[in-house]
C-alpha cells in the first residue's frame, strides 16, 4: 500500500465482524488498513491510533467517512455508530457520511458476482443476499430459516459465524471479509448511500422472551 496525504481524507469504519477494520481508502486502494480482533469498545480506538499516529494526518482532517450497518453484533455496530457521530458532531457539519451494507461489500470481494450469498442471523435463520437490478451493485437481502436457506442456495458463499455453531460449510464456500480485499472508493462508492447519522441494520426488532412469575407452593 502506498501512503499519501490528501486534501479528501476518507475513513471506513467497519465492525460488522471479526476483526473489525478501520481503513483510509484512495480512488482505487488504501492507503492504510488496520484490523482489531478485539472487542469493539476498545478496538475501535486501538485502531485510531494505528492509524493515525504512526502519520502525518489527524483524525480531525477527516473529511468523509463510510459505515458499514451491519449485519454483524449488534454491541458492536452501535459502539460504531456512537464513534462515527462523534465524529460528525466534533467537525460540525463539515463531514460527510455514507452507509453500505456488508453483505453488498461482501459481494465484490471475489473475482465473479455471486448468485447468492449467506450470513449468520439468529439462531437456527440466515441472511440471504441475491443480486439486485442488473445496473445497482446493491443486492437483495432476506431472512430465511437456516435449513431453507441451505437448501435453496446451495451454491452460496458463505460469511463466517463468530458465533459457536454446528453449522458445516465446504470450506470451499467461505469467503473471508477483509475490506482491502476490495478497490477503495471506486468499489465503495458502488454499494454507499447517503446518510445523516449512522444507522445499524436492524431487519427485525430484538424478541425476548416474556417473564411470567412462578409461585412456588408453601
Amino acid at each position: 500500500m502506498t501512503e499519501s496525504i490528501h486534501s479528501e481524507l476518507t475513513l471506513v469504519v467497519d465492525a460488522s465482524s471479526t476483526p473489525i477494520q478501520m481503513g483510509l481508502p484512495t480512488a482505487n486502494e488504501w492507503s492504510r488498513m488496520e484490523s482489531d480482533p478485539g472487542q469493539a469498545m476498545e478496538g475501535i480506538f486501538r485502531l485510531v491510533h494505528l492509524l493515525f499516529d504512526s502519520s502525518d494526518l489527524r483524525l480531525d482532517q477527516v473529511t468523509t467517512l463510510y459505515y458499514c450497518e451491519g449485519p454483524g453484533s449488534t454491541l458492536g455496530l452501535r459502539l460504531a455508530a456512537t464513534f462515527v457521530k462523534t465524529l460528525l458532531w466534533n467537525q460540525k457539519g463539515k463531514v460527510r457520511l455514507f452507509q453500505y451494507n456488508a453483505l453488498d461489500l461482501a459481494a465484490l470481494i471475489p473475482d465473479f458476482q455471486p448468485d447468492s450469498l449467506q450470513a449468520p442471523f439468529r439462531r437456527g435463520r440466515r441472511f440471504v443476499r441475491t443480486p439486485g437490478e442488473s445496473d445497482s451493485f446493491i443486492g437483495n437481502k432476506k431472512i430465511i430459516d437456516e435449513e431453507n436457506a441451505l437448501s435453496e442456495y446451495p451454491d452460496s458463499l458463505h460469511l463466517p459465524d463468530n458465533r459457536t455453531s454446528l453449522l458445516e460449510l465446504p470450506e470451499s464456500s467461505m469467503l473471508s471479509y477483509e475490506l482491502s480485499a476490495i478497490n477503495g472508493l471506486n468499489d465503495l462508492n458502488k454499494i454507499s448511500v447517503p446518510a445523516d447519522e449512522p444507522q445499524p441494520y436492524s431487519p427485525e426488532p430484538m424478541v425476548f422472551k416474556k417473564w411470567e412469575p412462578t409461585i412456588r407452593p408453601d
